[in-house]
């Protein structure tokens, strides 16, 4: 009963204590992207200049961050929605504050384990490493979870950081407005 009680109250304590700013389009969409390059947990080479012309959504995460995790079936439902589309790239790309091992680890277990509530549930998402923090702090962006889209002529069009609560129906509407734009 007392780990009841204390899994529920942790559970509210970090519900409460996490960001949950409304995300929105960014105010200047004529910022163009600053290159960047990362690296797949496959060991791919990813660069900006190998997305050019494509829809590009970055998540920045980390093994322990809690709101990353709990955002994360939002990102699998989202990442089924787009994965064969060929005119969008995502990637949830480790923020390099870890080792790469760690974020290995992580990905290969393929669990979310947020607290209680999504332990066991598999993941087929893209995940990728940012050595040394480079791409993160490229976008001016310093905390877990961040997000970034670059439309297809490599202007930002959303710069967040924070968890994002509706994720998946923000994100897919942003999407959906950089692909009308073509």
């Amino acid at each position: 009963m007392k780990t009841f009680i204390f899994v529920c109250l942790s559970t509210i304590f970090v519900l409460q204590t996490s960001s949950t700013q409304e995300p929105h389009a960014a105010k200047d969409s004529s910022q163009v992207s600053p290159r960047f390059n990362f690296i797949t947990l496959a060991g791919q080479r990813i660069s900006s200049s190998s997305l050019e012309g494509k829809v590009i959504i970055l998540d920045f995460w980390s093994t322990d961050c809690n709101p990353c995790r709990k955002s994360m079936p939002q990102w699998e439902k989202l990442y089924k929605e787009y994965k064969s589309d060929p005119k969008v790239a995502l990637f949830l790309v480790n923020s390099g504050w870890e080792s790469i091992e760690k974020a290995r680890a992580f990905a290969s277990s393929k669990r979310s384990s947020f607290l209680f509530f999504s332990w066991g549930t598999e993941y087929d998402l893209p995940f990728a490493y940012d050595s040394a923090s480079i791409t993160l702090k490229a976008f001016n962006l310093d905390s877990n979870p961040s997000t970034v889209i670059i439309d297809t002529k490599s202007r930002i069009r959303v710069r967040h950081s924070g968890y994002i609560e509706k994720l998946y129906d923000f994100m897919s509407d942003q999407v959906q407005r950089c692909l009308a734009e073509r």
